[in-house]
């Protein structure tokens, strides 16, 4: 779907048959996901069909950061509510909360990664910033209680995949000269990077892999 004052693209919910038009943070990965197809769809990146994913994937980052900065803390809530009439979407109240969520910057790392666009760069330190400001604690990081008020604090729980993932993608976000190549890596669901069965063959063989990804920047 897609919003009519800005033409914001989301994925909407299914409940029993019916739409339901939010989109949860969780849903961010999608973005990448789209990407990811695209870059190694067998009909090759310049096909109908992986145009169209990666224009769907990038559209879909993109709400995904607005989602982020929509909001006073700079920081994304659970879920937001779309809302035609009344704008794009409409301040969480039910699910203001902030878990430290992975997905949005898994996205942007891939996104960047693929397509050398220093955007999703850009947006992945705004985050890191507002997570420094409104989440980090004496000892850690910790939940957002409100992403539309921060001054309402925080909880006391901090959940493992912050560190596992979240940190982990904004910290290579940051790092061009990682030698992870998404042609030759995978991460699994906690972010940790795993060779490819090709690589691994590859480099059984006596075989160096290269480090760079080899794609083309795509616009």
């Amino acid at each position: 779907y897609k919003t009519n004052r800005r033409g914001l693209t989301y994925i909407a919910d299914l409940d029993d048959r019916n739409i339901v038009h939010k989109m949860d943070h969780l849903v961010c990965f999608m973005a990448g996901n789209l990407a990811l197809g695209a870059y190694t769809d067998p009909r090759g990146l310049n096909s109908k069909r992986a145009r169209r994913d990666l224009k769907l994937g990038k559209a879909l980052a993109y709400t995904c950061y607005q989602m982020y900065a929509h909001h006073k803390s700079g920081i994304a809530p659970e879920y937001v509510k779309f809302d035609s009439e009344h704008g794009d979407f409409r301040k969480s109240v039910e699910a203001a909360f902030y878990y430290l969520r992975p997905e949005a910057v898994e996205s942007f790392f891939i996104l960047n990664k693929l397509t050398g666009d220093p955007v999703y760069r850009e947006w992945g330190w705004e985050i890191f910033q507002a997570i420094e400001e409104h989440c980090r604690s004496d000892v850690a990081y910790a939940s957002l209680s409100d992403v539309n008020d921060p001054s309402l604090g925080k909880t006391d729980k901090m959940e493992s995949f912050f560190l596992a993932e979240t940190l982990k993608y904004l910290y290579l976000l940051q790092d061009p000269d990682s030698e992870i190549d998404l042609n030759k890596h995978v991460f699994n669901t906690e972010g940790h990077p795993l060779k490819t069965f090709n690589t691994l063959k590859t480099e059984s063989n006596g075989k160096t892999c290269s480090t760079s990804t080899g794609a083309t920047p795509v616009r």
